[in-house]
């Protein structure tokens, strides 16, 4: 369970935040993860992304995975049935110079959310730097030019389920992708029956350290890999893996209420 110390957010300041009360995909600031254009259609493990796969009911946002029949195609779509979901960012360099997007340096990131049900579905909220994709030569493998910070994920498997149910886990990546990447994973927290109520995911990041927490509850410390350097942008992201073919309640939703940034009051 987590057990440290209660955040003090005092110290942070609001300076960015979707509440997705307006029922609006605001593409001021998203776009699909990989997954290009308002109608786009694109293979991810074992499902496609496509932007119809997002709704909006009473304030949140809805991330929704389903098997559908007869799904969008368009050129990267499957040729008949198969696994629908999506993912969204705020990278400021996709989708041409119109989208502000979102990035930062440091401060403190939080989702407010219910975890979807069953077998096979891996809600994300994530922040990465292009920077992850430019060390991998061995020249710089550090995490101070680019980084992947998993601020929570779940399990898939149904061994996995029946021992980390109600758990999600963190994890940092650096080093791009392939033979220089490396990893840690902070261990598997419970948090609050997850799947049926909303809790917080928070991640607070400085010069010095990376902070997790749940509902405001420390969870993780750590300094892997040097801490970035470099402003992340967010991601939000409903993965599919094999283990969805089991998974006999679909459709399934992410509900997220809110992501919201803070920056230390400091360095304002």
């Amino acid at each position: 369970k987590p057990s440290g110390p209660q955040i003090d957010m005092s110290k942070f300041e609001l300076v960015w935040s979707d509440e997705f009360d307006d029922h609006v995909f605001d593409k001021t600031y998203w776009s699909g993860h990989y997954c290009w254009g308002d109608d786009g259609t694109w293979p991810r493990d074992t499902a496609y992304w496509n932007r119809g796969q997002v709704s909006f009911r009473d304030g949140n946002l809805i991330i929704s995975a389903s098997y559908l029949e007869d799904g969008p195609k368009g050129p990267k779509g499957p040729d008949g049935p198969a696994f629908y979901s999506y993912g969204m960012d705020t990278n400021p360099y996709t989708d041409g110079p119109g989208k502000p997007g979102f990035e930062q340096l440091y401060g403190y990131f939080e989702i407010r959310c219910i975890l979807p049900k069953g077998l096979g579905l891996n809600p994300a909220f994530w922040l990465m730097s292009d920077g992850m994709f430019d060390t991998g030569d061995g020249t710089n493998i550090s995490g101070k030019g680019g980084a992947e910070i998993d601020v929570f994920e779940t399990k898939t498997s149904k061994k996995e389920l029946l021992t980390r149910y109600n758990s999600v886990y963190h994890t940092i990546h650096i080093g791009a992708y392939e033979e220089y990447h490396r990893s840690e994973m902070q261990g598997h927290f419970f948090a609050d029956k997850p799947h049926e109520k909303y809790n917080t995911y928070g991640f607070e990041w400085n010069e010095d350290c990376y902070i997790f927490y749940i509902n405001g509850v420390e969870t993780a410390r750590t300094d892997f890999g040097g801490v970035c350097q470099v402003p992340l942008y967010l991601i939000l992201s409903l993965g599919v893996d094999e283990n969805i073919k089991e998974n006999k309640g679909l459709p399934a939703e992410f509900i997220i209420d809110y992501v919201r940034a803070y920056q230390y009051k400091e360095l304002l």
